[in-house]
């Protein structure tokens, strides 16, 4: 399930519901955007810039499948982000989808302490604070234990989303388009039996602009092309990585030893990136 993005467009939109989640006071008006350093070809998910320059800017960063070199490129992030603004209050967050997905302990020395939070017991304690939040709704269909969890309270959570006071329009219509796509891959059903289910409620799928996409991914010839994509972007990503580690080496940020693991490490993923595509395509024909 598309995860990184989804929520990307829930919270640039609306980053106050995001310290809302956090428990974390809104100190006034916010900015919200994905940060892009552009020397090592690297961005954050998510960074929230308060007005107020005393506030501390907040880089978020979601994760929602194990990954050994997760934390290792959090903890770039966050000093390419420091050397781009040595003089603003600063903190990490690191939100894992579900607990296990945490495969490598942080462990930066105190540097920038990233608090490593689960998106679960986040979104269970908002709903002991404030159970009308639109946002239950909106991440519902990413969190729920079920689809019979899911489908008992989808009418709820599609109007609670649609008459929340808490939204404008604009922000009303982007959850809405988050909401259904992760209905519609949660679900797995075909096309009629979702329109069957809530058909005065949502859109025709073909009029969303996923809905195509979404339909061949279905299909199981999709789902493999798909899964192969995925892996062309992970090898992409690592070879990313590499370069990166190597020319934070240069520029001393990395000690030998620690870029001689960080490598490692990377080349490891990258061969079995390689290895699980290869296997996906089959052997090739002379």
């Amino acid at each position: 399930m598309d995860t990184d993005k989804q929520l990307y467009k829930l919270f640039a939109i609306a980053p106050a519901q995001l310290y809302a989640l956090l428990n974390i006071p809104v100190p006034g008006p916010l900015r919200a955007r994905s940060v892009a350093f552009k020397e090592l070809e690297t961005s954050s998910d998510l960074v929230i810039e308060p007005d107020d320059p005393l506030e501390p800017v907040r880089l978020i960063e979601f994760q929602g499948y194990r990954d050994k070199q997760f934390i290792p490129k959090v903890m770039l992030r966050c000093a390419l982000f420091r050397m781009q603004f040595p003089s603003r209050p600063f903190r990490c967050h690191v939100i894992y989808l579900d607990r296990s997905f945490e495969s490598v302990a942080v462990d930066d020395g105190g540097l920038f302490q990233p608090q490593v939070q689960d998106l679960q017991e986040l979104w269970q304690q908002l709903a002991a604070r404030f159970p009308d939040s639109p946002l239950l709704s909106v991440l519902h269909p990413l969190l729920a234990e079920n689809e019979k969890e899911l489908t008992a309270t989808l009418e709820g959570d599609y109007e609670r989303i649609q008459h929340s006071t808490q939204l404008t329009d604009q922000q009303r219509g982007a959850w809405l388009d988050v909401f259904h796509f992760w209905l519609m891959t949660r679900l797995q059903l075909s096309l009629e039996e979702i329109q069957e289910m809530v058909i005065s409620k949502l859109p025709e799928v073909e009029e969303l602009p996923w809905g195509k996409e979404l339909k061949e991914r279905w299909t199981s010839e999709g789902r493999e092309e798909a899964r192969a994509d995925d892996l062309r972007n992970a090898i992409e990503r690592v070879e990313q990585l590499l370069q990166c580690y190597e020319e934070m080496r240069r520029n001393a940020v990395l000690s030998d030893v620690a870029y001689g693991e960080l490598k490692a490490r990377a080349e490891k993923e990258l061969h079995e990136h390689r290895e699980n595509l290869k296997s996906l395509n089959g052997p090739s024909s002379d």
